[in-house]
């Protein structure tokens, strides 16, 4: 007679309360040194590729490490090597600093684990977000009303994909072109964000079908050759699905002609879809009020509450000016999801609105900023980074050696271009070698673009944390790099 086999058990991943407090204490700390430190660390980690692979790789544990040791990781091995995003002086990309209150939120959901699929299987998470989606919905003064509705996703990318889809959804209903999305046309600048065409590609549009409207000197839309490409698709006999404005490129900070894009699509019967996904917040400011009114006109509105409104990643947001939009482009029935419930709120399905089924519970941290810092604060957050922006352009047009190439909302982009000098080949290698010293250093961070084959200097602020002397210190050092990389290498003039 043998032995019964011994059967595993799971109860030590349950640590004790006392445990789990004290090693809570040891990770709360971490965040507090973190946060602390944030302006002493270089903003960028100072290592390669294989000496990060050396330091992080093992083999997968067979019986597991002591949790202490794990946590001793992330400071000593993961931290130091991450991008400093919450740095005053991180000025690239759409980055912003995180609202610390939301890191705990983003903690509190993850221990609540809760899968915010419908109001059943999430009951409080799916109360708290679609009060937050409410929120946002007057923020930035979409105005839906009853009949909207919305959802957070991941981010902007996913957004766009959201309101496209539902874009393309409507069209086919109408039954303007089930089964022939090829003959479907949308209508976006080369200025646009790169997720809206791979959007389009994946819901089964036309690469020829999908038509780049032609922008200003300014890099935005011309509504007059909007309206032309839109009325000869009508009489080529194609079918108009989506137009998609721009709130603040993630390039540039361009914003198009909305009121005159909204008033165009209107006309033409054509879904006006606005990727608002950075700049949408700043509708809450007085100079970038103006915005509301096309918004109230779109029929859907992409933004994300971790750019500008300071949540941890992830958290996007999509807005839809009609529930039904969302729901005949995504509902699907099937046994195991059927809604059994019978009061209006209680069969509230978020996954018959959007593409995920499981979905974290991304509301919390969203809900508790918005609760916590208020439409004022958040305001007047925005607009101090679109200051530092004016600040950062005064500084430029007083720098002979400094060459403004086009700033909106807190972007601004320039080049170091000494007196007399007009090799373009030689400028665009200077800058791109200041850029690679700045970032080597490690006191400042910014990311490059090129606009029009000029290689320029490209600086996004959306931090709460960057203040005027950030912006100066900027300035200087690009000016102390650049007459520094210019005597190694000299640039020839009057090219």
């Amino acid at each position: 007679m043998t032995d019964d086999p011994v059967v595993p058990t799971f109860d030590s991943f349950d640590l004790p309360p006392e445990e789990f407090r004290r090693l809570g204490y040891r990770v709360v700390d971490l965040m507090l040194d973190q946060l602390a430190t944030e302006r002493d660390g270089p903003v960028y980690p100072s290592v390669s590729g294989p000496e990060l692979r050396a330091l992080l790789d093992a083999p997968l544990p067979e019986h597991g490490v002591d949790p202490d040791a794990v946590i001793d990781s992330w400071r000593d091995r993961v931290a130091p090597y991450c991008r400093r995003n919450g740095h005053p002086r991180f000025f690239g990309y759409v980055c912003t600093s995180a609202d610390p209150l939301a890191m705990l939120a983003d903690a509190m959901a993850s221990a609540m684990n809760q899968p915010v699929t419908a109001w059943r299987s999430a009951p409080a998470a799916t109360e708290v977000e679609r009060l937050a989606v409410r929120w946002l919905d007057a923020l930035v003064r979409f105005e839906a009303g009853d009949e909207g509705t919305g959802l957070l996703v991941s981010g902007g990318s996913s957004a766009n994909l959201h309101g496209l889809a539902a874009a393309v959804s409507r069209v086919e209903r109408a039954g303007r072109g089930p089964g022939r999305r090829h003959e479907l046309t949308a209508y976006l600048t080369a200025e646009a964000h790169l997720s809206l065409r791979k959007a389009l590609r994946l819901l089964g549009l036309h690469p020829d079908h999908v038509r780049l409207v032609p922008t200003d000197d300014r890099r935005r839309m011309r509504p007059e050759a909007l309206n032309e490409m839109l009325q000869a698709d009508a009489d080529a006999g194609l079918t108009r699905a989506v137009v998609c404005g721009s709130a603040g490129t993630a390039n540039t900070g361009t914003i198009d002609p909305l009121d005159e894009i909204a008033a165009i699509c209107e006309e033409a019967g054509v879904w006006f879809h606005i990727d608002g996904s950075y700049g949408a917040p700043a509708v809450m400011t007085e100079e970038y009020g103006w915005m509301a009114g096309p918004f109230g006109r779109a029929d859907s509105l992409a933004l994300d509450p971790h750019k500008w409104l300071f949540a941890p990643v992830d958290a996007g947001c999509i807005l839809f000016r009609r529930d039904d939009d969302a729901r005949q482009a995504f509902a699907w029935h099937s046994e195991y999801t059927e809604v059994t419930q019978t009061d209006p709120i209680e069969q509230y399905a978020l996954f018959d609105r959007g593409i995920e089924m499981s979905r974290r519970f991304r509301g919390l941290k969203v809900w508790s900023i918005l609760r916590v810092r208020g439409r004022e604060r958040l305001c007047a957050a925005i607009a101090h980074d679109i200051a530092l922006r004016r600040r950062l352009d005064a500084r430029i047009a007083a720098e002979s050696r400094l060459e403004p190439l086009g700033s909106a909302l807190s972007i601004t982009c320039f080049r170091y271009r000494p007196e007399g000098v007009k090799d373009e080949p030689g400028l665009n290698a200077l800058n791109r070698r200041i850029v690679e010293a700045l970032v080597g250093e490690g006191q400042c961070y910014l990311s490059p673009t090129t606009l029009d084959g000029r290689f320029a200097l490209r600086v996004c602020i959306v931090n709460f944390r960057t203040q005027d002397a950030d912006v100066d210190f900027l300035i200087d050092e690009i000016l102390r790099l650049g007459e520094r990389v210019r005597l190694q290498s000299p640039v020839e003039e009057g090219r």
